[in-house]
């Protein structure tokens, strides 16, 4: 049961992380002077299996503003295209509170 109202609550913190992450974007693209500074970073996540890590990054990918580029499996990161980098410790702990911790525990930890 806990499973299922995890994945529940996953479900609306992405919805509503889509719908602030697409004001944000929206509002860089409408600005006469976008001020964004596009970064590449590497996000660490706590051991997930295969699965956890493609949910992980899809959810990451599907939120406007950040892109998965790569998942390593090895060294447990995902490499980031952040559209606007200027916070890049602050979007890690979005995905960590907001998507890591209940992947984790829908989809559990690594085998």
């Amino acid at each position: 049961m806990t499973r299922v109202l995890t994945a529940l609550w996953l479900a609306a913190s992405f919805v509503w992380q889509l719908l602030l992450s697409g004001v944000a974007t929206l509002r860089i693209i409408l600005a006469p002077r976008p001020t964004v500074q596009p970064a590449l970073v590497r996000y660490q996540f706590e051991p997930l299996g295969e699965g956890g890590a493609a949910l992980l990054a899809a959810l990451v990918t599907l939120t406007p503003g950040t892109t998965v580029v790569e998942i390593d499996m090895a060294s447990r990161t995902l490499l980031l295209h952040l559209l606007d980098g200027r916070d890049a410790a602050g979007t890690a702990a979005g995905i960590r509170r907001h998507f890591e911790r209940h992947v984790r525990v829908v989809c559990g930890g690594a085998p």
